[in-house]
């Protein structure tokens, strides 16, 4: 079977972490079959050529920075790529489907604006980010109708999709997320020394990713004078608002930034840590919980839906907006040791059930036997 993998739209983030990992182990599923996959340039993609059955074509930069080639590319090029290489059925990974003169296609939704759309996270964007993001949300829908059938990474996702689209009538399916594989099959304990209790904030820079609590939850920390250290992983130039943040908390030893981290480096950049700090008001499936599972770390997060269903009572909950309740948080975990043990213990029964990239490869490979 010739199969078309688009991920032309993942370019950072989880999305493109999930993209690598799938394809690869995808095409380890499936040596008889030709996979063709579009993707950005220059973000890691590249690696997918030592693969025999994959194809890569990349898209060039002005497909993310120009609209009209965004277009030429959604209208034209894309259903013309399609034809030319006699392609049987289209994963549209990135959100978007395209045209495509009737072929079966899938479209993996990782988009969690478009199913939350009562979140907070809305009225904090900028006017600017505000619209950016509802022109998404309207591109998404306007081509969701070319995709013949849904893929979603939570129950909860399928279940708020089908309320805000209950006119679909098409296969919805669930493909998960999992954690990097590490290069070692060793999970180590928590690191002894509690002072400072480190916790690591994996994400890049979004709005809604809750990153502007940080200076007063900093000065709540200092003021408490709880030993707690938050790592940061920013690169200055990702978004404009950064520089902005990293000077607000320059100096602060409450906090560090350490920089973007290699895929390679992930696993040992979190053995580093006592766990994982996300004040996210918007997720499909973070794989920062992921990677908190497979590692046995302690997980500080947002008490919403798209946690709580991943994570029941494994993840430590507060008010991503309340500085006060964060450290409250914290403080209850670091002052009860039977409260810390209690969480470990179920992280580790969590840990058991979480998928593993090549389970939910194998998931994907039934999944695109099955969808037309």
């Amino acid at each position: 079977m010739k199969l078309l993998l688009n991920a032309s739209n993942l370019r950072h983030g989880g999305g493109r972490t999930v993209a690598l990992q799938l394809i690869a182990q995808f095409a380890l599923l499936r040596p008889e079959d030709q996979l063709y996959v579009l993707a950005p340039k220059g973000l890691g993609y590249e690696s997918l050529s030592k693969h025999k059955n994959i194809v890569l074509h990349f898209v060039p930069d002005s497909f993310h920075r120009v609209w009209l080639v965004k277009l030429f590319y959604q209208l034209l090029f894309f259903p013309k790529y399609c034809r030319d290489n006699k392609i049987d059925k289209i994963i549209s990974l990135g959100n978007v489907a395209f045209r495509c003169g009737g072929l079966p296609q899938l479209l993996y939704l990782q988009l969690p604006l478009l199913v939350y759309p009562e979140s907070v996270a809305w009225k904090r964007m900028s006017w600017r980010v505000y619209w950016r993001n509802k022109m998404m949300d309207g591109y998404v829908v306007r081509y969701m109708k070319h995709a013949t059938a849904y893929a979603t990474q939570t129950e909860v996702m399928r279940q708020r999709f089908l309320i805000r689209f209950p006119q679909v009538d098409k296969q919805v399916y669930i493909l998960p997320n999992a954690a990097v594989e590490p290069t070692t099959a060793m999970v180590g304990s928590l690191p002894k020394s509690r002072e400072p209790f480190k916790l690591l904030f994996l994400s890049r820079y979004y709005a809604h990713k809750g990153f502007e609590i940080l200076p007063e939850l900093v000065r709540v920390i200092e003021a408490r004078k709880l030993p707690v250290l938050l790592t940061l992983t920013l690169d200055s130039k990702e978004h404009t608002a950064v520089p902005a943040l990293l000077a607000a908390l320059a100096g602060k030893p409450q906090v560090q930034n350490i920089g973007p981290i290699e895929l390679a480096d992930l696993g040992k950049v979190i053995e580093a840590h006592h766990g994982v700090f996300l004040p996210t008001m918007l997720e499909s499936f973070s794989g920062t919980y992921a990677e908190a599972l497979l590692h046995r770390r302690l997980i500080f997060t947002s008490h919403f839906d798209f946690a709580t269903e991943l994570l029941g009572p494994a993840a430590c909950y507060f008010d991503p907006l309340d500085a006060e309740q964060i450290a409250d948080v914290f403080q209850e975990v670091l002052n009860n040791e039977a409260l810390l043990e209690q969480k470990l213990e179920a992280i580790a029964i969590a840990a058991q059930k979480a998928p593993r990239i090549t389970e939910v490869a194998q998931q994907f490979s039934r999944i695109v036997d099955q969808f037309a």
